[in-house]
């Protein structure tokens, strides 16, 4: 009697397991479906220091405000992303020229390259927005070595700050966003990525498990 009920509670805890690990990859699974979604709609900027030594840092940043500057004025008319893309494109050579002639008035000589293709981006805060960790279209400016920390932001819809002290998304941005994705897609911007309801949901089985558990081995 006994050896049957332990594998009763046996049986029902690999239920458990197993509900748990569908539930998981299937949150992951959509998790990842929004992520793509919301990187086809999206064009980030990736600029990297030559080093890290507290001077290429600082150089990479006045560098950064020249591109977001150049580039926020050159991209004010794109309406999607396929605009803002042929606009980049179009304008590299010139971005790697501005960036060049503010690392000359800075006294340096590092070389620039510019480019245009996929990056992995960490999960990074915009504001009360929450952009998911994957691969994304990115501008990539190189400076020197490029063996420094980099600094990323998203340059369409336009997600990047001057002024790194006033970090409140534009209300033109938003609407972009919400245009080109659906609602639950960009809900899950303003959630942070936080699934609730997967919380929730194990929340529930573990406590029945528990009283499942309890149960047979108190009738022992």
């Amino acid at each position: 009697m006994i050896a049957h009920r332990l594998k009763i509670v046996g049986i029902v805890l690999t239920l458990f397991v197993t509900g748990v690990l569908m539930q998981f990859y299937g949150d992951a699974e959509k998790k990842n479906e929004q992520q793509r979604a919301i990187a086809k709609e999206v064009i980030r900027l990736h600029v990297i220091a030559n080093s890290d030594s507290d001077a290429d840092q600082n150089l990479k940043m006045k560098v950064k405000e020249t591109v977001v500057t150049y580039l926020r004025g050159a991209m004010s008319e794109a309406e999607n992303v396929e605009q803002a893309r042929e606009i980049i494109q179009t304008h590299l050579r010139e971005v790697e020229e501005i960036a060049s002639e503010k690392i000359r008035e800075e006294g340096y000589d590092y070389r620039v390259s510019t480019e245009l293709g996929e990056s992995y981006f960490p999960i990074k805060e915009y504001g009360d927005l929450t952009f998911p960790a994957g691969n994304y279209q990115a501008l990539r400016v190189q400076i020197g070595e490029s063996a420094g920390h980099n600094w990323w932001c998203v340059m369409y819809p336009s997600l990047c700050f001057v002024d790194s002290t006033y970090q409140v998304v534009p209300e033109n941005s938003k609407e972009k966003l919400k245009t080109a994705l659906t609602e639950e897609e960009y809900n899950s911007l303003l959630e942070g990525g936080k699934n609730v309801t997967y919380s929730s949901k194990i929340w529930e089985w573990a406590k029945k498990i528990v009283h499942i558990a309890q149960y047979q081995m108190d009738t022992f």
